[in-house]
């Protein structure tokens, strides 16, 4: 249940955002987390590491592994962001 770590959970939301890869699950146990999709599994991480990176970084890795397992360009389920005047990942400042 991510919901009960809320920075865990707006992270996952900012991924989901970000990508619509069928049935994207991620789960935390024993200090790592699992990404599965309806192809299977994806990959696993040290939580330290998925705590250290931005959502598109995790997407990045997500979509470059289920390249790397199922042969597939998983970029083909990015989201549509063509509609932001500025690219929504850099610096706003």
């Amino acid at each position: 249940m991510i919901e009960i770590d809320k920075t865990v959970y707006e992270k996952m939301i900012g991924v989901w955002s970000i990508t619509s890869i069928p049935k994207l699950v991620m789960v935390p146990r024993s200090g790592e987390v699992f990404f599965t999709w309806r192809g299977g599994d994806i990959t696993q991480m040290p939580f330290k590491m998925f705590d250290d990176l931005a959502p598109i970084e995790l997407v990045e890795h997500i979509e470059h592994q289920i390249g790397n397992k199922y042969g597939l360009d998983a970029k083909q389920f990015r989201t549509d962001l063509s509609g932001y005047r500025r690219n929504p990942f850099s610096s706003q400042n």
